[in-house]
């Protein structure tokens, strides 16, 4: 993985940066639609915030775009709302990062690495494991 703009709990969060290419807004925009990750706030101009589902079945997934120049941040998780940590007893984490490994939310953490990874793939940059 790259550095990060802002210093994240890699524990937490996936981190990878990237230069981009011109305007990445569109590129970002039709990943998003094409995997259902809807816009949350913020919406600001530099920084765009993804989520896909609700938590209802399975826990939702975020991906936070972040540009500084010319570039790229990209950070995705799987957020775990306290209603799913509290019937887990508190074995899952608020924020889990996208790699393999370990039993704990390995579905939406399997649906969102997927995702995340054609998008960086895409844009050429490395890989989520």
């Amino acid at each position: 993985m790259s550095t990060a703009l802002v210093t994240v709990d890699p524990a937490r969060r996936s981190v990878v940066t990237f230069t981009a290419n011109g305007d990445p807004w569109p590129t970002i925009g039709a990943w998003a639609q094409k995997h259902k990750f809807l816009p949350r706030a913020p919406q600001t101009g530099a920084v765009k915030l993804f989520q896909k589902g609700s938590g209802l079945w399975t826990a939702p997934m975020r991906a936070q775009f972040t540009q500084r120049g010319d570039q790229i941040e990209v950070q995705a998780w799987v957020h775990n709302p306290l209603i799913a940590r509290i019937m887990a007893l508190f074995i899952l984490p608020p924020e889990m990062n996208l790699k393999s490994g370990g039993f704990r939310a390995v579905i939406p953490r399997n649906i969102a690495r997927k995702a995340v990874n054609e998008l960086l793939s895409e844009v050429g940059a490395e890989l989520i494991a």
